[in-house]
């Protein structure tokens, strides 16, 4: 007969003694009575001789206690050889002491996970948890600050779902794809997505019984911040099992089988010394060594070795962390979709009449909209709606609100009431200081030094709004984001105290020579608080003394050295910067520095209305000749006439895949025929049709244009079409390229092109006609052109089944010797060996002239056919 888990010592022991019979059981009490323990004397025989099963149990309950009682029957039935009743007795102790741990485990979490998110409001996680969207990636070396590449990803996500590798806690450490495993993974995401409640919810499910009850015996928590840096000596085992009550847990049986542990290391970012020293480590689990030291072990496997491993961590720790780790696997959590994001306020709110209204509200705002992949963003709105006087403030965020707008309504709905919060100048440094050392958890003794006091700090962290008190450890306090660390951060550089700043130039230049991206969003509040009519908001509700003025002249002097090191040319830069002008709203500012910034390059990344809004006021204060490249936004008729404006003084546009039909000609023909400067223009994957082509070619012909280059590729233009771009061939001497590639032109359009090229005044240098529908009937014409025109120097006819008789009435013309002809692409495929030999020994009578094997985006081209 064997114990369950459940029973008590007693029962075990009754259980266990119960199976001896007849000799064996008078063979237990006489090894038990000569049995010694330390510091306990052994059972007198003369109170065992005429013991039962009952009385038995009792006496060694009396003599050695629950514990020792279990231990010693062990030790006897070892003794006597009856193993497999030992090896049942100590296998109910693991049980038991497995499930007193798993007890332990949901009454500590259960505790966190009933109480409220935070002071000040009844809202419980366990009411509002909504699961988090977790995927696979490999590590990430891109560096950009933590919220702008969360959202960069959930765009994408919405882009390509296809490329979405979403994992969940249940296949955590299953084989990927390439049936490949790790023991330690990684969760990586900014601060407010929920990491730790992952954590939290976890080890809840576990000790539930949940999750992963036949991966892991064990699973422990271990929080980075509470690893105390400098602090006393500890061992493996203080580290791991210093949560657990006395007597909970024996070292000894847990760490006998490691490969059935799991540690749980719970925000590294937090760690007091996240730059681990390498130091000598001992493999001894009880020698006492440095705390800092035993989390490097256990995070490069010197220690617990064969044990499994969690980590959590902001991507700004990630550079240290790998330094660490051994093979790992890496985890992004990214927080909510937009469905979950809506449960979310349903489950906070619980019922619709509340939920509905609140979730519209935010989905009028595209920036809000997209914060709220933050967990804490959607309680922070959620906990101001609630708060019937104050939601009033969300309700007029307008729809292109920027970052610092938003923040300054959640701040002031926050904290109307409060005409000054207090010590601000206090609260404005600590934030400064903690960004500048990436610091994101304040014990008492940091708040102190700021000026912080217990009043304070009651005030800030009443209901959260601000700081919110940490709940593992109640010495230490956060932002209740990141994001308003910043903000208030930023603020800093703008207070005064009797007429002069009360932050260091010194900090403000460490802000702004930071490269690695982790002070976009400080830099951008920096830009925003400038704006006059904010300032004069925080003066009135506040009543704090700023000025932006010098602010703004760093910063237009920051834009000047930067321009110089072309740094607005890498990706998301120059987008950054833009929405920085856009935040203080001053036309003059914008103008000084757009004069540092000539070349617009925005291809793929405007993504909401604010994007383009930016793009549009910056572009409006432009004075000199510019350069815009735009491409995946739509525009249609309404974006390009907010554009126009900048349009007019621009030397070349490119707008592809952009929306425009036929109905946008009318700005593009007005922006033809007023911009004289205008060298290029391409309109490339836009479907103008006939219509469109031929309004612009019209325009461009009546205005005296002397565009150079015009870009029509993919733009379902019809044979119909040719006969205006023909025209505007033979009339206009300035161009000097047309690209009509992509477009179902067919024979008789190109026939028609032809026609313009051969005029006297045609100066064309180059012509793509690629994926054109052409066959073997227009290459008489295209001959024609290439033999007798004295500009054209570049065609284009990739993709087109030409055949062998047209390539071989091409290769006669390029034998010509009035053929100038100096690059060729087509697309060999089409044409039989015999037909390539000759095309080879054509152009062999042209040294300049380069054949080039053209093929279609996304068709494999082949190794030594590029000439």
């Amino acid at each position: 007969m064997e114990a369950a888990a459940g029973e008590s010592p007693e029962e075990a022991l009754l259980f266990a003694l119960d199976d001896l019979r007849g000799d064996n059981f008078k063979r237990f009490k006489n090894q038990l009575c000569f049995l010694k323990m330390e510091g306990r004397a052994p059972i007198p025989w003369s109170q065992l001789r005429e013991a039962d099963t009952v009385d038995t149990v009792q006496l060694m309950l009396h003599a050695y206690g629950a514990e020792g009682a279990r231990d010693v029957a062990a030790e006897v039935l070892k003794a006597i050889g009856l193993r497999g009743s030992a090896s049942r007795l100590q296998k109910w102790k693991w049980e038991d002491c497995r499930k007193r741990y798993k007890q332990h485990i949901q009454e500590t979490f259960w505790s966190r996970w009933e109480q409220p998110i935070h002071p000040g409001t009844s809202v419980s996680l366990r009411q509002s948890y909504t699961d988090l969207l977790l995927t696979r990636t490999s590590c990430l070396q891109e560096r950009a600050h933590e919220l702008t590449a969360v959202e960069r990803k959930h765009r994408e996500m919405e882009a390509h779902p296809e490329d979405l590798l979403e994992v969940s806690l249940e296949s955590l450490f299953d084989s990927d794809a390439q049936c490949q495993s790790s023991r330690t993974t990684v969760f990586l995401g900014p601060a407010g997505v929920g990491k730790t409640t992952v954590m939290w919810k976890l080890m809840l499910d576990w000790a539930s019984g949940k999750l992963w009850q036949e991966r892991f015996d064990y699973v422990f928590y271990i929080p980075g911040g509470a690893v105390d840096h400098g602090g006393e000596p500890m061992s493996v085992v203080d580290l791991v099992l210093g949560s657990c009550p006395p007597g909970t847990l024996l070292a000894e049986d847990i760490f006998m089988n490691q490969d059935s542990i799991l540690v749980i290391v719970d925000g590294f970012d937090e760690l007091k010394s996240p730059r681990l020293p390498s130091e000598m480590l001992s493999s001894d689990l009880h020698k006492k060594q440095a705390p800092e030291n035993l989390v490097r072990g256990l995070l490069g496997k010197k220690l617990l070795t064969r044990s499994h491993l969690i980590v959590t961590s902001r991507p700004t720790a990630l550079g240290s962390l790998q330094l660490s780790l051994k093979s790992p696997q890496f985890v992004e959590v990214l927080g909510f979709r937009p469905a979950q994001r809506e449960k979310y306020f349903h489950r906070f709110f619980g019922n619709r009449e509340e939920a509905t209204p609140a979730f519209e509200t935010v989905q009028r705002n595209e920036t809000l909209s997209s914060l709220c992949f933050l967990p804490v963003v959607c309680w922070i709105v959620c906990s101001i709606i609630r708060q019937k006087p104050q939601s009033h403030l969300l309700k007029e965020i307008p729809e292109t609100a920027t970052l610092t707008e938003i923040h300054m309504l959640l701040l002031f709905s926050f904290l109307e009431g409060v005409s000054r919060p207090s010590h601000l100048e206090a609260l404005c440094s600590l934030a400064r200081d903690g960004v500048l050392h990436k610091t994101t958890v304040f014990d008492e003794e940091v708040l102190k030094a700021h000026g912080l006091s217990h009043p304070d700090l009651r005030v800030l962290s009443a209901s959260g709004c601000v700081l919110h008190q940490d709940v593992l450890r109640a010495s230490t306090y956060k932002f209740t984001h990141l994001s308003f660390q910043e903000f208030f951060a930023a603020l800093s550089f703008l207070l005064e105290k009797d007429g002069s700043s009360v932050s260091s130039p010194t900090d403000l230049n460490e802000v702004l020579k930071e490269r690695s991206g982790d002070f976009f969003v400080l830099v951008r509040f920096l830009f925003g608080l400038c704006n006059t009519r904010r300032l004069g908001a925080l003066q009135k509700m506040w009543g704090c003394q700023t000025s932006g003025r010098g602010l703004l002249r760093e910063l237009l002097r920051w834009v000047e050295n930067e321009a110089k090191r072309h740094s607005f040319g890498k990706p998301g830069r120059l987008l950054e910067l833009c929405r920085c002008v856009y935040e203080v709203e001053d036309v003059e500012f914008a103008k000084s520095v757009m004069g540092h910034v000539p070349n617009l390059d925005l291809r793929d990344q405007l993504s909401t209305q604010l994007d383009f809004a930016a793009l549009s006021f910056c572009l409006s204060a432009s004075e000199t000749s510019h350069s815009l490249r735009l491409s995946g936004f739509t525009l249609g008729p309404v974006g390009l006439e907010q554009l126009l404006p900048g349009l007019l003084t621009a030397s070349d546009i490119q707008l592809n895949r952009c929306g425009l039909s036929a109905a946008a000609c009318e700005t593009l023909t007005l922006v033809v025929e007023t911009n004289q400067g205008l060298n290029t223009l391409d309109l490339g994957g836009n479907p103008l049709h006939d219509l469109g082509a031929i309004h612009v070619c019209s325009r461009l012909m009546d205005s005296g244009s002397r565009l150079q280059n015009l870009r029509l590729s993919s733009c379902n233009l019809t044979a119909a079409a040719c006969e205006s771009l023909s025209r505007l061939l033979a009339s206009n001497q300035c161009l000097a390229e047309l690209d009509v590639g992509e477009n179902p032109l067919g024979d008789l359009g190109v026939w028609q092109l032809c026609e313009g090229l051969k005029h006297p005044q045609s100066r064309l240098q180059r012509l793509t006609l690629h994926s054109c529908g052409l066959t073997a009937a227009v290459c008489e014409a295209l001959a024609s052109v290439v033999e007798t025109s004295e500009a054209l120097a570049e065609l284009g006819l990739g993709d087109n089944p030409l055949g062998d008789e047209g390539v071989r009435r091409l290769s006669v013309a390029l034998k010509k010797p009035s053929c100038r002809l100096q690059k060729l692409a087509l697309t060999m495929d089409f044409s039989s060996r015999t037909t390539k030999k000759q095309l080879q020994a054509a152009c062999a009578t042209h040294p300049q002239l380069l054949l080039v094997s053209y093929y279609p985006p996304g068709f494999p081209a082949f190794p030594g056919e590029d000439s």
